[in-house]
């Protein structure tokens, strides 16, 4: 594993080489502070939790990387199911040296979360697990696998000016720079449309595909090795995650409590930023 950083005005860039992929991250704060590692969701990247992360500083130090396939983190021929994202953040923070750390996970990447923590609970404080179980509501699994299926498709965005509009709607009140930093994070170049499209491997899919069904016991049974203090959270409207399927987290962990974020769908980090951020930072001081 090798390591380079580059400096920028909204925190740190920063490049792994873990198992032999590239892998980027942003952090924010001082190096030296309690470290906080934030893991998004599908199709998304560690850009998507700037308005979350800077809200944690400066009493912690984030740390946000793009999982692997997403963002500029590099695609994985070895393909995205649980174990193999479990595995680069066991490299991540071995690379980083993070001897106790807190883990917050969104969508996806509390899938993640499970599987590592199923195995490195003595590494974490504590642990959140944002809007996703070890299954998900049908509804929801249905609605995952239509729109990473559409993403691939997605003829993406003519003009710069069409896609800070899309995440202007993402990030309402949120600066023209703040925005700039999203679609630079979140987009690339088509050589051949000529368009702006969003920056994930469209293999991405296996996460959500026939492929991940064998991962719904494993998570289930990882729940129980999980010993940690552990939040669940689930968003009031979410249609991924069920309050049954919620509940059933909470028994099977060993240590966990659970909370309810209101007025606010399955993207609960975009939707109630200030109570997610609130929420989570009440449990982490606990």
């Amino acid at each position: 594993m090798t390591q380079e950083s580059t400096s920028i005005d909204h925190g740190e860039d920063g490049y792994l080489n873990i198992h032999g992929l590239r892998h980027h991250y942003i952090r924010w704060g001082d190096p030296l502070g309690d470290p906080v590692v934030l893991l998004h969701g599908l199709m998304n990247n560690g850009r998507y939790w700037e308005h979350v992360a800077t809200r944690f500083v400066p009493e912690y130090t984030v740390y946000a990387p793009d999982l692997r396939g997403h963002g500029e983190s590099e695609h994985a021929p070895g393909g995205y199911l649980v174990w193999a994202f479990a595995m680069d953040l066991r490299g991540f923070v071995e690379e980083l040296d993070l001897e106790a750390f807190d883990l917050v996970a969104h969508s996806i990447g509390s899938r993640v979360a499970m599987s590592y923590a199923r195995d490195h609970s003595h590494r974490l404080k504590h642990l959140v697990l944002a809007d996703m179980g070890p299954q998900m509501a049908e509804a929801g699994a249905r609605g995952i696998r239509k729109s990473t299926g559409q993403a691939r498709k997605a003829p993406g965005f003519a003009t710069e000016a069409e896609a800070l509009e899309h995440f202007a709607a993402m990030y309402p009140g949120q600066s023209k720079e703040f925005l700039q930093r999203q679609l630079a994070a979140s987009l690339t170049l088509d050589e051949e449309s000529g368009n702006l499209v969003f920056r994930f491997d469209p293999k991405i899919n296996e996460a959500t595909g026939r492929a991940a069904l064998v991962e719904i016991p494993y998570l289930w049974e990882s729940l129980e090795h999980i010993t940690c203090p552990t939040l669940v959270i689930r968003a009031e409207k979410s249609r991924v995650l069920s309050d049954e399927i919620a509940r059933q987290m909470v028994e099977r962990l060993p240590n966990a409590q659970y909370e309810v974020i209101a007025d606010a769908g399955h993207q609960v980090p975009l939707h109630q930023p200030e109570a997610f951020t609130r929420v989570i930072k009440q449990f982490l001081a606990s």
